[in-house]
């Protein structure tokens, strides 16, 4: 069926639009597991030892893993256990923080009351995203499934095995999500990592391991059957050869996915050349939001060559491989749409983070669909990496943020006052990457805007692609992350006219990064163009809602990028609730559709319906479903 929208612009112009395919059904599969792998595989330490910082964390980190580290919250601290410092570390590192109980009696179950309180007080010293979900019972015995249910995702047994179950679990996970099973691993128990992995993939099913320290290092109070630290070494290098059939999470993750994946409907629709997806599920409790990223795919039927996506106006990453279209989602999320176009990356990795080079000076693979442009002065705002994902825009060792919404893909995303953002949560190793056009070739010097709450001077470096060298940022104590300064690079970069891509990398674990400037020394570089920011997803930045005045809405001296819809601010009467939209580009093409909040300002309006595209001309049309109240052409 086609409809033909025929209108007139003030200015006079008639654009025809054909719109087909507006209600076609399309097949949207969820994976069994993330990535479409075979299997899933977690690892769970218990007690909260001193190894589990000198030696667990340095070992999942070289393979790009998390796990799950449960803690005694009244052995923190204790001699050979670690303080809540330590406990940070591990969970700033991007592994699932739980509990294991106040008290650790020597037998027998735990308190009742310490089901609820073990959890108030990790989640009253940690910060996650998904907050205290796991509980690891003392003992192996549960103080009351029912009470444990209503405080966590699911509660850890020891091996089911022991009374004649299966250690091994189904791709549903257990039959009672209050006695989850994990295969002891040290001398009492099995060190086989790579057998088990085996039948979890023969399987398809989930298999977890439980470790109490290792039999090197200071374990602390956790000295029951501890684990040779090579035997699970030689299971996580077998998860990484086998990485396309192994998805390696923290536990609570892993329950997560599969309550959402086995409670979600996900539906389709083409228009065009994008399709439209919605990821709903219906799990209503107090334990969780259940908003863990569910992995999809669609047939690639129109043999697309690259695509594009967003999830709620914000960018998401896909990719095209084996006549599919992969993107991940959260249910509940908002309208995902898909377009055709774009950069497209293979499915990643179950690894956080995938092998790159933190060398100043090499280029970033992919090309970004992040502009920055400017003259002798150019800003970049670091929360705008280029798109595309780990190993394209970005590498988060960690994949802590502070959950802004800002972007899907939100690597250490942090607030900065009431509307700025930076990055942060930041470990030696990362790196973020930004598409930058010059308008002049020219060594810059470089300026910062960063905090960091560490007691000595922590360091960041910045690079371009394919030019030899760098420029050390050294950022002093500001006393904490939420205090900025700004700090002045030593030495210059060297950019040349057009495009470039520049490198932050972080050197020194912890500091957070507003923004950097770019200043060039040519004389004749153009000083009077004013710079703009398409943003991370491709829309174009404003710090205010008035256009001639862009800085307006910004006193507390934060981010300010600079609107560049210039345009006189058209008004209209708008109902209440939100309004529908759709965004076609000039050849009448459906790009997208989305529902915005109402506003009266129809630049805002449009500064929310255009997440997710890059620079150019659209037509966008809105009002309700029923008629049209508006078309315009946007810039």
């Amino acid at each position: 069926m086609k409809k033909n929208l025929s209108f007139v612009m003030a200015v006079g112009w008639v654009f025809s639009l054909s719109l087909a395919g507006l209600a076609e059904a399309q097949t949207v599969e969820i994976g069994t597991w993330a990535g479409f792998r075979t299997a899933a595989v977690s690892f769970t330490f218990d007690d909260g030892p001193q190894s589990d910082v000198d030696i667990a964390m340095p070992m999942f980190e070289k393979y790009g893993y998390k796990a799950t580290f449960n803690i005694v919250t009244g052995w923190v601290g204790a001699q050979g256990m670690l303080g809540w410092d330590g406990v940070k570390t591990l969970a700033n590192a991007g592994h699932e923080i739980a509990s294991h109980s106040d008290s650790h009696p020597q037998s027998g179950a735990m308190p009742s009351k310490e089901i609820s309180t073990s959890k108030g007080k990790i989640n009253q010293n940690i910060q996650q995203p998904y907050g205290c979900v796991t509980l690891a019972y003392p003992n192996c015995n549960t103080p009351g499934d029912a009470q444990v249910l209503q405080n966590y995702v699911l509660g850890r047994i020891c091996n089911a095995s022991w009374s004649g179950g299966s250690d091994i679990m189904s791709k549903n996970g257990p039959s009672n999500w209050a006695a989850v099973p994990a295969m002891m691993t040290g001398g009492n128990g099995t060190s086989d990592f790579k057998g088990n992995m085996q039948t979890a993939v023969q399987q398809g099913g989930w298999v977890a391991f439980l470790t109490h320290g290792f039999t090197t290092g200071t374990n602390g109070y956790a000295n029951y059957s501890p684990t040779n630290a090579s035997a699970m070494e030689e299971g996580l290098l077998y998860a990484k050869q086998n990485d396309s059939k192994i998805w390696v999470a923290p536990m609570g993750h892993v329950a997560m996915y599969i309550k959402e994946r086995n409670a979600s409907t996900a539906t389709a629709s083409t228009s065009g050349s994008s399709i439209t997806v919605k990821l709903t599920h219906t799990i209503a409790n107090d334990v969780s939001k259940y908003e863990y990223p569910l992995s999809l795919r669609i047939k690639n039927d129109n043999n697309w060559t690259a695509a594009s996506g967003t999830q709620g106006g914000k960018a998401i990453t896909v990719s095209i491989k084996d006549g599919y279209i992969y993107f991940d989602a959260v249910p509940n999320g908002g309208d995902i749409v898909i377009s055709s176009g774009g950069s497209s990356t293979n499915p990643s990795s179950s690894a956080s983070t995938q092998p790159t080079s933190s060398s100043a000076g090499q280029p970033l693979p992919g090309s970004s669909t992040s502009t920055i442009t400017s003259a002798a002065s150019i800003t970049i705002e670091m929360e705008d990496y280029i798109q595309g994902g780990e190993g394209i825009g970005y590498s988060d060792l960690n994949g802590e943020s502070d959950n802004t919404g800002y972007r899907i893909d939100d690597a250490g995303v942090v607030k900065v006052g009431t509307d700025g953002y930076a990055i942060g949560y930041t470990m030696a190793g990362e790196w973020f990457g930004y598409s930058v056009e010059a308008a002049c070739d020219g060594q810059y010097s470089v300026v910062a805007r960063a905090a960091t709450g560490n007691a000595s001077t922590t360091r960041f470096s910045v690079s371009v692609d394919n030019v030899a060298g760098s420029v050390a940022v050294d950022v002093p104590s500001t006393g904490d992350w939420n205090t900025y300064t700004e700090v002045e690079g030593s030495g210059t970069l060297k950019l040349s006219k057009g495009k470039n891509v520049v490198k932050v990398s972080i050197d020194q674990s912890y500091v957070n990064v507003d923004w950097i400037k770019l200043t060039s020394d040519n004389a004749q570089c153009p000083s009077n163009v004013t710079p703009q920011s398409s943003g991370s997803n491709g829309t174009i930045n404003s710090a205010s809602s008035n256009p001639q005045n862009p800085g307006a809405n910004n006193p507390s001296g934060g981010d300010a990028p600079e609107a560049i819809y210039t345009a006189g601010d058209i008004r209209w009467n708008a109902f209440s609730g939100n309004v529908y939209c759709q965004v076609f580009d000039m050849k009448g093409q459906l790009l997208k559709s989305v529902s915005v909040p109402a506003s009266q300002n129809a630049t805002a309006l449009w500064n929310s319906a255009s997440a997710g595209l890059s620079k150019g001309v659209y037509l966008l049309r809105y009002g309700n479903r029923g008629s049209i109240r508006s078309v315009q052409v946007r810039k």
